[in-house]
């Protein structure tokens, strides 16, 4: 699997496929495997699927910062590696904000932006308790935390133990600290003056996230929402068909 190093850290990610380029971004801790039901689109569009620094297989050697800018800037350097001028943008969960942040800081790079249960800001009771409940467990039970994600993102039993696996390789501080850095991110502001496509999709079950869509209707130029019924936030494992059905879609038209 190729590496690209940064400061003395590896970051292990996936190159597959051909076409517009897709680059994807999970939630703390998760990694890459949780993109794996979403490796079919690699039969239309070229996909880079990382492991974020300290998490799955993408080492760590303590001590160096963990932040949502950080870790922005390493996929800027990864999409450099590569000599990708722009790709479309693809966050799940707290990987929207590392997206945002891509958005903000190198717009140029950003062919279009993609979320999956996406959000601004952690504003509200839900949220803000299930990151704090985040910030502890992977501290202090990461194993258990790695077991509760793999199961309620899958009922594929071959698919939730790769989960589960990848994710207990991932550092547990590192994994609190994005739980932390997410809790504290906000992009109200800065999003705004964000101008290209944008596709956000939300599951109609997820009602402390995706009542967000109403803040990116009224605030971007250039957005498509999607509201998958009869689905919660776990989208890209529990509703990867249709998911994968309004991505390819949406950036085929980006041609």
């Amino acid at each position: 699997m190729p590496t690209l190093t940064i400061n003395s850290e590896q970051i292990y990610y996936e190159d597959i496929g051909t076409g517009t380029p897709i680059l994807m971004i999970h939630p703390p801790g998760m990694g890459r495997i949780v993109f794996e039901e979403q490796k079919s689109l690699s039969e239309h569009h070229r996909l880079i699927i990382p492991d974020l620094i300290g998490q799955g297989d993408s080492s760590y050697k303590g001590g160096s910062e963990i932040t949502i800018k950080r870790f922005s800037e390493d996929l800027v350097q990864l999409l450099n590696h590569l000599e990708i001028t722009n790709a479309a943008i693809f966050g799940y969960s707290s990987g929207g904000t590392v997206a945002q942040q891509m958005c903000i800081d190198h717009p140029s790079m950003v062919k279009a932006l993609i979320m999956c249960g996406g959000f601004p800001v952690v504003d509200n009771f839900f949220l803000v308790n299930e990151h704090k409940l985040g910030i502890y467990t992977a501290k202090n039970n990461k194993r258990m935390l790695s077991q509760v994600l793999a199961i309620s993102h899958t009922k594929n039993k071959s698919l939730r133990q790769k989960l589960k696996e990848h994710m207990y390789k991932s550092n547990g501080d590192v994994w609190s600290k994005y739980y932390l850095q997410s809790l504290n991110f906000n992009c109200k502001r800065q999003i705004s003056s964000f101008t290209k496509p944008t596709l956000l999709i939300y599951g109609s079950l997820a009602d402390p996230i995706n009542t967000y869509s109403k803040f990116y209707k009224s605030t971007l130029q250039q957005v498509k929402i999607e509201i998958i019924k009869r689905s919660s936030h776990r989208l890209p494992t529990r509703r990867s068909k249709q998911v994968n059905d309004l991505v390819h879609n949406f950036v085929q038209q980006l041609k």
